[in-house]
Formats: C-alpha cells, structure tokens, sequence
C-alpha cells in the first residue's frame, strides 16, 4: 500500500500554492473589452465603411482595404473642410450691387468746399517782397512782420517756410493773421444759384471754414456743434462759421421718413444743371501772388461728405480762371447688412457707428479718423499739430521750423507698415518715432459701413465773360472789372438715381455648416445623427457596458461563495495533524 507524505494528504505548501496560482490578466481582458467595444461601434455605425472593419467574417486583407480607404477619405475631408474654413475665417464678406436703384433725393446733395489759390492778397500783405526781405535782411523787418511772414508761409508750398524761423506758435494769432491777409467771401464770390434760384448774397450758401490749406468756404457742410466733440476741442477758433443745424439726417439711417424736401443738409431734387449748384468766381490780377503756391492760378475745390471735414491737400480738381467748369456728379454709397453685425470689424474691413469712438469728431468717417490720427501722430512726432488739424486743448501749434517735420510726419503715416518692417532690426530708433509707430498702430482706420463719396466728371471751356459784357453793349465798365477775371462751376448729380453697393455675407455659419456636412456626407456618410452616435458610445453606452459587466461580476462572485467551500479551518491551523 502506497504511503503519502504529508504533504500530499494536505496539499501543497502556502509557498508552492503561491507559486503555482494560474496568473491574473487584467491587461488581456481589458484588450477584449476594448475590442469588443470597438467592434460593436464599426458594427452599427452609420458611417462608410466602418462595418466591414469590425465583421468577423472579413479576412485581414480586406480589413486593411477598408481600413485604408476610410483614411484617405478622413484626410481628404479634413483637408476640403480646412479650405472652406480659411475662406469663410478670411472673406466672409462679399460687395455686391443692390437689387433697386437709389433715387439721389434720399442722400444728401454733396458738400463744396472752395479754397483761392492766392493765400494772401497783394493788396493786403505781399508775400513774394517780404519772402525776400525776410532771407536777404531781416533785421529790417518788425517782429511783427516776421511773425506775419513765418504765420502766412504755413498754407504755402513746404520749401518756403523759413527754417529759422518759430518752432511754435500762438494758434489764435497764427488763425487771426491768415484771416486777415486772406480774401473774404465777397471778394471770392461774384454770384450763386442753388436749384437755378439765384441767391440775393452768396453768404446764405457758403461759410467760411478753416482747412490745412488757410482760409476756404464751403456750402452743405454740418456746423461745428454737429460734426466736432467740441467739449475735446482748443477753443482758441472756431473751424467751421455757420449755426446751420442738421434736422433729421445721419450717415448711418439717412433722411427720416417725413423730412421735407427742403431740409438741412440740402438734399439732392433731380439731376442736371437746373437742379444743382452753380457760382460765380472771381479774382483780381493784381492781387495774384506766384509764389506762395507757384505758377497755377485759380481755385481747388473738393466734393465731400457733409460729416467729413474736408482735406484739400490731398484730393481736389481745379477750377482755372477764366475757365466754366462743368461737374457731373456720381455718388457712390455702401451699405452693410445687419446680419455682419456679430462680426470683428477686421473681418468684415468696417466700422459700426458705436463700434469706433473719435475723440475730435463726432461722426465716424474714415476721411475723419485718417485726420485724427494725423495729428495725435504729427503731435507725437513733432511735439506739435497745423493749426488746420483738429487737437486738444494743452497741444501746441507749430510754426515756420515745424513746416519740414509735419511733412516728414505725413510720409511716415503713410509708409508707417513698411517702415516698420524694414526696421523691425533696429534698435536705436529715438523715442518720439517709437512713441509715434505706437500711435499709428492705434489708427485702424477702416471704412464706415456707411459710406457716401462723390465721384465728379469734370469738362471745361474757356469763359470769355468780357466778350459777354461787349455783346450786351456793357460800355460803361470800371477799370476795376477790367482787371478782374472770373470761373463759372456748375455742380450738379448727372442721373436722377445710381446703384449702391452693399456688404452681406458671403459664408455665414449656416453656410459653413452646410459646406462641411455637405463634403462629409459625401466622403464618409457622416450626418448629425453620426455626432448624436459617437456621443452616444462614448458616454452613455459605455456607462451601460461597464454597469452591466460590473453586476455580471459581482453575481459570479457571489456564486462562487456560495458553491465553493473553503479549507476547513483546523487543517489550516495544524497541518500535521492526520
């Protein structure tokens, strides 16, 4: 008979049951449950493709196939949906013309502003003796007159402004002395009809308003209390010499429903001559100065927004003497739709009314902003502003040895990117440059997203009003008139209506969406209800998975307790023991 050792009548050893314990694998069951998951999902999935990755039936081959194609489709899709996103990131704007034409009674007939070429009146004060006076010798001059000199030579061309002359002056007194050497609205207007209704004095149509270029008149433009934050202003002068009150017109709306056809600013009744401007220019020979502002005699004259004040050193036609200037007018107007509202303004490259805040001008208008910048950027840079630049209270008004640094300013406003990036390397710019680049960098002067502009189409032909004078058999004319030379301008809108352009959207989010859905459900099969499934299994069906194998477990190890019975606890306490 066969004896048994003691340890084969009990079993194994503590050790050796240790040892020999068939190892867990967690690390396996949690593959197969992943598998298992990922199988259901290609299994029922909606998506292209996918089902044939999860069947058992498919051989390996066919299952890197499809696995292959799926791929590529998400690679392709992915890189299509890129494209449509940079479009509608970066020009969801489109400019297109609006469906109705606009009759040019609902705008506002254009501002005219009109500035005399000859800043300073021979009669009154001759610029050529005294320019070479004051360079040959000046000890001869009064200060006063060298003042006088240094003040005129700031509306005349760059070069001749004295270098040694003041840095700075009293702005008031620089206004006062322009003023007074320059001519009046009388000695500039011969004659006016507005609507082909004569006017008794051209001072019912035109008022004076300070510019960069001196002393000029204008018609149609809003009062100073309309377009400027006066309470931001110097009160040192006035800009713009009229208490005409805009009724019920604003950039951004328009002209109310009930404003009357007469209304304030004027607005525009038909087209051609008989429905527009027409005014009579004059000018004394011997009141004509060629050097001040060269060998080109005559007047400019800018058509602008009644909001915009106007700047004649950049934009303007002529209106040589003896010369009739005919002006056909073309406005042109952009309107955007309320639907870009939600948009950054550099998306859609405009400005809301409430969207930019100006602290000279109360209207926004990008002519306005570019002149606000101007000057807190000819501020930094030179320490000082034009007097015809609108500024603070506590700025100074440079002079005759500023006139090369304002220049100098304006070019580098212009070119200010460019500079930028070329001396982006450099590092010993001086502080006022840096101090300036900061200011321009706040500009962003985009467009209003309502705008008006006047385009004008000009003709002219000589105007022989002395022939005019013989023909009437005008004998009796002074000797004064003989010496006297007039232009005829007559401005008026050359069609009764004009086709605005108007700003929307050009991919909005429902176009976006429908653009990426329609390139996924093309490639792939994809739809909402495929994000509602890939939400589903990976919250709610995988919470279920995992609750479900959690009561599975917990019912198997409640079995195995109940079923298996355990070592008797004497043979575990004395092993030896038969």
């Amino acid at each position: 008979m066969r004896r048994h050792s003691r340890s084969e009548s009990f079993g194994k050893t503590p050790d050796v049951v240790e040892k020999e314990a068939p190892p867990e694998k967690p690390k396996r069951c949690r593959r197969s449950i992943i598998k298992d998951y990922l199988v259901d999902y290609t299994a029922n999935s909606n998506l292209h493709g996918l089902k044939y990755i999860g069947e058992k039936e498919r051989t390996f081959v066919e299952k890197i196939f499809w696995l292959f194609m799926f791929t590529c489709c998400v690679i392709l899709c992915a890189g299509l949906i890129r494209k449509v996103y940079i479009k509608w990131n970066e020009s969801p704007v489109i400019v297109s013309f609006a469906e109705n034409p606009t009759p040019v009674w609902q705008i506002p007939y254009p501002a005219v502003t009109v500035c005399f070429e000859t800043k300073a009146m021979q009669r009154k004060f001759n610029f050529t003796d005294y320019y070479h006076l004051y360079l040959s010798d000046k000890d001869n001059l009064t200060l006063e007159e060298q003042h006088l000199f240094e003040d005129i030579s700031m509306v005349c061309d760059d070069h001749l402004a004295p270098a040694n002359g003041r840095k700075f002056s009293d702005g008031a007194k620089t206004v006062d002395n322009i003023r007074e050497v320059s001519p009046n609205l009388t000695e500039v207007f011969f004659g006016c009809k507005w609507k082909d209704i004569p006017s008794v004095n051209c001072s019912d149509l035109f008022s004076p308003i300070l510019t960069e270029e001196g002393l000029c008149y204008t018609f149609n433009t809003l009062g100073a209390e309309e377009m400027f934050r006066v309470e931001n202003l110097h009160q040192n002068y006035p800009y713009l010499e009229h208490d005409k009150v805009a009724e019920s017109w604003s950039l951004e709306e328009g002209y109310s429903a009930d404003t009357p056809i007469e209304t304030y600013p004027h607005r525009g009744a038909g087209y051609g001559v008989k429905s527009g401007l027409t005014f009579l220019l004059k000018a004394n020979k011997i009141d004509l100065d060629y050097l001040c502002r060269g060998p080109v005699q005559g007047f400019k004259i800018l058509l602008h927004n009644p909001a915009e004040l106007p700047r004649l050193s950049q934009q303007y036609f002529r209106s040589p003497l003896s010369q009739e200037v005919v002006v056909a007018v073309k406005p042109k107007m952009m309107t955007t739709s309320s639907g870009l509202k939600p948009y950054e303004p550099t998306r859609r490259q405009c400005y809301f009314p409430t969207e930019r805040y100006l602290q000279y001008f109360k209207v926004y208008t990008q002519s306005n902003c570019e002149m606000e910048c101007l000057s807190n950027f000819t501020y930094t840079r030179c320490g000082c502003v034009h007097f015809g630049m609108p500024y603070g209270p506590n700025m100074e008004v440079c002079n005759a040895a500023s006139r090369e640094c304002i220049k100098e300013a304006q070019m580098e406003l212009v070119t200010i990117e460019i500079q930028s990036g070329l001396d982006s390397r450099k590092q010993n710019e001086t502080d006022t440059l840096g101090q300036a680049r900061a200011v321009s960098s706040r500009c962003r002067c985009l467009p209003a997203c309502t705008s008006i502009e006047y385009e004008a189409e000009t003709s002219q032909a000589d105007y022989d009003w002395a022939a005019l004078f013989r023909a009437f058999r005008y004998y009796n004319v002074s000797e004064e008139l003989v010496n006297v030379t007039y232009s005829r301008v007559m401005v008026f809108f050359k069609e009764a209506q004009f086709i605005t352009s108007r700003r929307s959207e050009l991919y909005g989010q429902t176009d976006f969406l429908a653009n990426c859905g329609g390139l996924l459900g093309l490639f792939m099969g994809f739809s909402i209800l495929s994000v509602a499934e890939i939400i589903y299994f990976l919250t709610l069906r995988l919470c279920c998975v995992l609750w479900r194998r959690r009561n599975k477990k917990r019912r198997i190890d409640f079995t195995k307790n109940d079923t298996v019975p355990g070592p008797s606890p004497n043979k575990v306490m004395h092993p030896y023991s038969e």
